[in-house]
């Protein structure tokens, strides 16, 4: 070998061996960093144990494995950050469920209160339904109070026209004598049926009133004033029960339940 080929060579071993004490170097500077910025973020969690080869000035055999390795003691560094990111990672699903929770509570809160307001609602519409029923009873009521008092205005007045329709037929009659007619009917029948007692004197005059329903049955006799005794009162009582039924009107509007006449048997 000349002498420019072994200084070439021994140049090239220390190259070699100066480039692996700085790749290694470096190496053990990034893990230290790493190790350091992950205890700093982290202090509980357990401490890594590095292992790291010093190379010193060896053959020219040893120095191509330090360039081959190099890349894969960097590779470990990045580590500590991505057992670190998950941490953060939770924080927005958190804010997320919050968020979520607080929705829920006002759209409830919505919902009570639209249920509060159909129930408001209800209850006036209902106080309202119950207002005008109650003015329809009145109204209802009070139109068949003004009815019937109508009707019963009307019927009181038909009576009375009806009344006096018939006190005008039976004044109407009494003018034409038939009254006359008929009571001297009645008192003929009672006279012939009277009995005349022996206490009973001439010029006798007796004022009968007597009680009758339709048809001419004597249902009460009272004799009034009168100038005979007791015995011509009995008699002359008994004479009008034996005479009903007495004689009827020749008009129907004379007839009187209360009738009265003058009894006298020597006319």
């Amino acid at each position: 070998m000349s002498a420019r080929e072994s200084g070439a060579s021994h140049r090239d071993r220390w190259l070699a061996a100066v480039l692996s004490v700085l790749v290694h170097a470096c190496a053990v500077g990034v893990l230290a960093w790493g190790w350091w910025r992950f205890h700093a973020r982290k202090p509980a969690v357990q401490q890594l144990a590095i292992e790291a080869t010093l190379v010193t000035a060896a053959p020219a055999t040893v120095a191509p494995a330090p360039v081959s390795r190099a890349p894969a003691a960097i590779a470990p560094a990045p580590a500590p950050e991505a057992e670190a990111k998950p941490v953060p990672a939770a924080e927005p699903a958190k804010v997320d469920q919050a968020a979520e929770e607080q929705e829920r509570a006002e759209e409830r809160r919505r919902q009570e209160r639209e249920v509060q307001e159909r129930v408001a609602q209800q209850k006036i519409a209902a106080a309202r339904r119950a207002e005008q029923e109650a003015q329809a009873r009145k109204l209802k009521e009070a139109a068949l109070v003004e009815r019937a008092r109508a009707e019963d205005k009307a019927k009181r007045e038909a009576e009375l026209q009806a009344q006096l329709a018939a006190e005008e037929r039976v004044n109407a009659a009494r003018a034409s004598r038939a009254e006359a007619e008929w009571l001297a009917l009645i008192r003929d029948k009672v006279t012939r049926n009277w009995i005349r007692p022996p206490s009973a004197r001439a010029g006798l005059n007796c004022e009968v009133h007597v009680t009758q329903v339709p048809g001419g049955v004597v249902t009460g006799v009272q004799i009034g004033s009168c100038n005979g005794d007791d015995a011509v009162r009995a008699s002359i009582e008994a004479a009008v029960r034996r005479a009903s039924p007495l004689p009827m009107p020749s008009d129907a509007d004379l007839f009187d339940r209360n009738l009265r006449f003058d009894f006298h048997p020597d006319e």
